[in-house]
């Protein structure tokens, strides 16, 4: 073994009190970090809003915080304050979305004027606002839109396909369900149709109970329901009322019916606001007597098997309101019985009735 020369032991006992003194002195101080790592200094104050100055005049400012402390599903749009000479022609071009998705936004009606110090919402695309009700997925909110879910989630910037009620989404290039706007309704008293035209084809029956519906003078007392519903649109018929067939591949609508004091039948509402564009008596191709009203924006609901009809081709209604007496018209057979077969058309295309009751 080599023995260690004075001059080396001399050195290794230099090194180590180095090495102890290092680490008592770095004990003692803070651990270092760079300044470009460290939160810049905010203000001691909290501000509720934030205005942008932009050019040609526009102030922006930024959504405000809900009560959660959550930013709403529009916070990416604008909160637009409109100063003297604005319109919406101008700040559509402004925001490069239509003058419509500025409507609907802000619930504003064809034609109605803006005014200096109005606050406006702007959606970052077109398409319209949708609250989330309890119950409803994200898939179903896309066939209710006829939607692209993806498009949705990567609008709203969800990681999945969880959300709340109450939770507000932007549907992109979505459309109003219903058209308030466009939609021309009265507070007449519907008219009862008279006249049933001759000739109509025999009706299937239920063999087996021999029921009848109640009878139609008993249900034109009735003008609105007693019990509205909170969906995008009215139950056809009335709370105490139950599905008896659903949505499927060989049945394009749902079969729902009634049942008060051990009598089937009862009144049939009108879904939503709208114009009446088809009121027939007669087979109808197994419908039965049959209404169709259509609510504007291609949306379109089917009444069958009626007994009685209450309403006529170009009267206008209102939700809610009374338009016939369910009845067994038609091609009824089966446990179904006196029911109401109901179906929701957008753009022609038959829809799960479900989604917009529920």
């Amino acid at each position: 073994m080599t023995p260690v020369s004075p001059t080396h032991r001399w050195l290794m006992r230099r090194v180590r009190i180095v090495c102890i003194g290092v680490l008592c002195i770095g004990s003692f101080l803070p651990p270092y970090i760079p300044k470009a790592a460290l939160a810049p200094e905010q203000d001691s104050g909290l501000t509720t809003q934030q205005f942008l100055l932009v050019e040609e005049g526009f102030i922006k400012k930024t959504s405000p915080l809900t009560s959660q402390g959550a930013r709403r599903a529009y916070a990416k749009g604008t909160i637009h304050l409109v100063k003297e000479g604005d319109s919406l022609e101008r700040l559509a071009r402004w925001y490069k979305v239509s003058v419509e998705t500025i409507q609907w936004a802000n619930h504003l009606s064809p034609g109605e004027t803006i005014t200096p110090g109005d606050e406006l919402l702007i959606l970052p695309v077109d398409g319209v606002v949708h609250a989330v009700a309890r119950g409803q997925t994200l898939s179903r909110i896309a066939q209710l839109y006829d939607i692209d879910m993806r498009n949705i989630m990567d609008q709203n910037e969800l990681k999945s396909e969880f959300i709340m009620a109450g939770q507000q989404l932007i549907i992109p290039g979505g459309k109003p369900i219903v058209d308030h706007q466009t939609v021309a309704t009265v507070d007449q008293q519907p008219t009862p149709v008279e006249q049933k035209p001759t000739g109509q084809q025999p009706v299937a029956q239920k063999p087996s109970t021999g029921a009848q519906p109640k009878p139609a003078d008993e249900v034109k007392t009735q003008q609105f329901t007693a019990t509205p519903t909170a969906g995008v649109l009215q139950r056809p018929c009335s709370a105490s009322c139950y599905y008896t067939q659903g949505f499927h591949t060989r049945h394009f609508a749902v079969d729902m019916q009634e049942k008060t004091d051990g009598q089937l039948g009862g009144p049939i509402f009108a879904a939503e606001d709208g114009t009446v564009i088809r009121a027939d008596y007669g087979w109808n191709g197994g419908y039965g007597n049959v209404i169709e009203i259509d609510h504007g924006n291609g949306l379109v609901t089917l009444y069958g098997h009626n007994e009685e009809l209450f309403v006529q081709e170009g009267d206008h209604v209102k939700r809610g309101q009374t338009i016939s007496a369910m009845g067994n018209t038609g091609m009824v057979y089966g446990a179904t019985g006196i029911h109401v077969h109901f179906e929701v058309r957008v753009n022609g295309v038959k829809k799960n009735p479900k989604l917009y009751l529920e």
